[in-house]
């Protein structure tokens, strides 16, 4: 591809935002605002002194790359189910009209059992999690999921707080959420089977919000107001915090949905977890009212968050892969 030359950073496009006064019960006032101005300036930030033990997040990672590190007729075993959880192979997300991403993953979701009603009812996206017959995967990958779920119902309330919303307006439409954590596996750019396939194609996240773990290896890009891609680099001891569909649609594009890809240009495979902080399946998405005036009549129609979410899954991955790619040497 033409446009996948390397991206320089540039130091004050991404804001690195301090959580410690929200987990410390501090005064969250500067917190606050400056989230909004990072949600409505760039929509994405990084976030310091968020909680989440290095210990935690580095034995997920060794769980994700021993994971990745097995032969593909091992991964094959724990491939995607009707649940949307397990193992999507390489090519198996495609937004329409582009050439598949460079990457496999793992989805992990709220582990719900199979007699559980919106279970037995088929409600997407709700169902039991698959897990590997591989040694200290589970716990690892379930000690990271609570961690970063935790943290997500905090900060939650501050982008609540950070558009003068009661801090509740989001966390309770989180009572059963659709969350999904995402174990994913780049593989070296070069290795590429299809000219127009990069790590993750240019695109926006479906839900509300994304917490994003990221190792060392860089790729990830996204684009400004102003049209620009940047890199967000990898910093030690950050997530990256970026918006989603959802929230725009909330906002009124009040609050920014930023473009983002991923390019992997290093010679080694490149691992990152996303978090998909999604709401529950029957939340109602509608515009904010304070969000809304007669020279900014609302832009979207209300929706089911679900709904609209496990559209677009349906519309960008195949739930019934045929088999894997893998690239070649």
């Amino acid at each position: 591809m033409s446009d996948i030359h390397p991206i320089p950073p540039k130091a004050t496009a991404v804001p690195v935002i301090d959580m410690a006064p929200m987990l410390q019960n501090g005064d969250i006032t500067d917190l606050v605002r400056e989230i909004q101005m990072a949600c409505e300036q760039v929509g994405f930030f990084y976030v310091q002194n968020h909680g989440i033990p290095a210990a935690t997040i580095d034995a997920v990672i060794d769980a994700s790359r021993r994971f990745f590190e097995q032969p593909l007729e091992t991964r094959m075993k724990w491939v995607k189910d009707e649940f949307h959880r397990g193992y999507l192979p390489l090519g198996t997300t495609q937004y329409p009209g582009r050439s598949p991403d460079l990457k496999d993953s793992f989805d992990i979701g709220v582990d719900l059992p199979l007699d559980d009603p919106d279970v037995i009812s088929g409600l997407p996206l709700h169902g039991p999690n698959q897990w590997p017959d591989l040694a200290n995967f589970r716990k690892p990958a379930e000690d990271y999921f609570a961690a970063v779920h935790g943290f997500g119902m905090r900060l939650l309330k501050a982008m609540a707080l950070s558009l003068q919303l009661a801090p509740e307006f989001f966390v309770c439409h989180y009572n059963k959420p659709t969350i999904l954590m995402r174990l994913m596996h780049y593989p070296p750019q070069d290795l590429a089977w299809d000219e127009g396939s990069v790590g993750a194609t240019a695109h926006t996240d479906f839900g509300l919000a994304t917490v994003l773990y990221q190792d060392p290896s860089g790729g990830l890009e996204l684009q400004l107001p102003d049209g620009n891609w940047i890199s967000a680099p990898f910093i030690a001891d950050t997530l990256v915090v970026n918006l989603g569909q959802l929230m725009s649609r909330w906002t009124n594009d009040v609050y920014r949905s930023a473009q983002h890809r991923v390019v992997n240009r290093r010679a080694q495979d490149r691992y990152s977890i996303p978090f998909f902080f999604n709401p529950d399946h029957h939340a109602p998405v509608e515009c904010i009212a304070s969000c809304q005036s007669p020279e900014r009549p609302a832009r979207y129609r209300p929706v089911r968050a679900g709904e609209y979410i496990s559209q677009l899954v349906q519309r960008n991955q195949d739930f019934r892969p045929k088999g894997a790619i893998e690239p070649s040497d």
